[in-house]
């Protein structure tokens, strides 16, 4: 991965996936949005702290 800020943090193991931390994703507010392959999508933490992705 390469982000532009240290987002990503990754187990000792070499097959393991990046993880990217929701309160990272969350700092700045409930809701953000995420742009993918042309289109707007919202990811929002709801008051029983579950996700919800919408189009």
């Amino acid at each position: 991965m390469n982000a532009p800020f240290n987002l990503f943090t990754r187990n000792n193991e070499t097959q393991s996936l990046p993880m990217l931390h929701s309160n990272n994703l969350f700092a700045l507010g409930r809701e953000i949005r995420i742009m993918h392959a042309g289109e707007e999508y919202r990811l929002r933490l709801t008051r029983n702290n579950r996700l919800i992705l919408t189009k």
